[in-house]
């Protein structure tokens, strides 16, 4: 299965390289502008398992064509914000103080928001509807940390006596790479996606190029 979507994409890339197209334009270019709406799977912040739930990594980026001409390609500077949110669920049983048994929920969330600085060379090819890129990000990542416990008796296990918690954990510069490309299906609509290491794995989206 996983070659069969490789030889898919392989055979789109390089029908893509290959299409006619007009030779005067380019999928992006300097003073070219790209706005990306992102739904990210996977990631450093990814958790598995019994009463976990998460959202995807949402994210918006901008992106605009600086330099020219760098060799077959141009340089792009932007900025990118994303937000990811997990939490985890325990519904348990417990005496409550009249000594009857009673339902208690206990929950943890963490919420993630990671806003970057993305440099990215994107390289000419003689498709003027296809555009791939390969870039850095420098981003600041914040989490913020919240812990709820319906039961009287028992608190949070790190803080005792405490059943509700709330803190911000000391937020961290950190540097990530990614490789995507871009698709219009007109002068200023497309798709596009990207592999990458950091907040997301894997970035799927829309493109409003102008």
């Amino acid at each position: 299965m996983k070659m069969k979507i490789i030889s898919i994409a392989l055979a789109f890339t390089v029908s893509a390289l290959c299409m006619p197209s007009n030779a005067n334009a380019q999928a992006f270019d300097q003073g070219t502008n790209v706005i990306n709406l992102g739904v990210g799977l996977g990631g450093n912040y990814a958790y598995y398992g019994s009463g976990y739930s998460q959202s995807p990594a949402l994210s918006i980026s901008y992106e605009k064509g600086i330099w020219p001409n760098i060799g077959p390609g141009t340089i792009s500077l932007g900025g990118l914000l994303a937000y990811k949110g997990i939490s985890w669920t325990n519904n348990f049983q417990d005496w409550n103080n009249n000594g009857n048994p009673q339902n208690y929920t206990q929950k943890e969330s963490w919420t993630y928001y990671i806003i970057g600085v993305r440099g990215a060379y994107h390289l000419k090819t003689k498709n003027d509807k296809f555009d791939p890129y390969a870039g850095l990000m420098l981003a600041y990542y914040n989490t913020s940390y919240s812990y709820t416990n319906t039961d009287p008796n028992y608190g949070h296990p790190g803080y005792y006596g405490y059943n509700s918690v709330s803190e911000t954990y000391p937020g961290y510069v950190g540097m990530s790479f990614f490789v995507g490309a871009r698709y219009l299906f007109s002068t200023n609509f497309g798709v596009f996606g990207e592999l990458g290491y950091g907040y997301s794995n894997l970035t799927i989206g829309l493109s409003y190029k102008w």
